[in-house]
């Protein structure tokens, strides 16, 4: 019989190195923790961006929410949504002005019974660019008020009028030349001396309203920042109200401008 022929069994494939088993073992679990670490950091980078956006939206929404809901229970919630929204057009008026004079600003926050307020990361280099901030408010705030005024007549809605009424009414309140309310920033462009009728006009509201809480908050700072026209400068630029005269004149026509149209806004009648 003939033998069977077996096969001849191939060579075994040489040994790799030890050292290069060691350094893959090394390498790839660095490698691995690297590529981890920098999708990580990506996805971080991302959350912190958005943290960044969406922290102050939600200081924004969220005293919104309760300002609404305190009001509601006043005024009923379709009323209580409509003031709120014309006091956040308002405060983004502010904003907008803002920006656009290249400030840092916070997102508007709200506190019930005592409106909104911004806050300014950086002070005005001048009285004209405080003035313009101060002015964005009421102009925009006055303008959604408008709206609110059309829709209502064209509509036959006088929930529309009535908001209309009371953004007319809030704005021209925040025009008044004294402290800290807006108009009390925007005359500052104008003359810093009509802070002196302000605070008269102010004590007349006092006079009518001794109740008013705002009312008597307002009065320690307008009653400080009036005194300051009457005291040596303490360090502070002299040259920050120097104001050129066209830019005066009109930052002055449109505090009185306004202020008269809002004026006659409160006189609709809200059926």
């Amino acid at each position: 019989m003939t033998p069977e022929l077996q096969p001849v069994p191939a060579p075994a494939p040489a040994a790799r190195s030890s050292f290069w088993r060691r350094l893959r073992s090394v390498l790839g679990p660095v490698l691995l923790c690297g590529t981890l670490l920098v999708k990580l950091g990506s996805k971080l980078k991302v959350l912190l961006l958005g943290a960044k956006f969406l922290v102050p939206a939600l200081k924004t929404v969220g005293s919104m929410g309760v300002t609404i809901a305190v009001y509601s229970q006043i005024w009923g919630w379709k009323y209580a949504a409509g003031f709120v929204f014309l006091i956040l057009v308002h405060e983004w008026g502010h904003v907008l002005a803002a920006r656009h004079s290249g400030l840092p600003v916070s997102a508007p926050v709200f506190i019930p019974f005592f409106g909104a307020f911004i806050l300014l990361k950086k002070a005005p280099r001048n009285a004209w660019i405080e003035a313009k901030v101060a002015l964005g408010g009421p102009l925009l705030g006055s303008a959604a008020a408008f709206v609110c005024h059309l829709a209502g007549l064209a509509f036959h809605q006088p929930l529309f009028v009535a908001l209309a009424w009371s953004g007319y009414s809030l704005n021209l309140f925040n025009l008044i030349p004294v402290g800290q309310l807006d108009g009390g920033r925007i005359v500052t462009a104008i003359s810093p001396w009509l802070w002196i009728p302000g605070l008269l006009l102010l004590c007349g509201f006092l006079w009518q309203h001794p109740t008013s809480i705002i009312l008597w908050i307002i009065l320690p700072a307008a009653i400080f920042r009036t005194l300051s026209l009457f005291r040596k400068s303490g360090g502070e630029d002299p040259r920050y109200y120097e104001v050129p005269a066209g830019k005066r004149l009109l930052v002055g026509c449109a505090y009185f401008g306004l202020a008269a149209a809002l004026a006659l806004g409160t006189l609709v009648r809200v059926r």
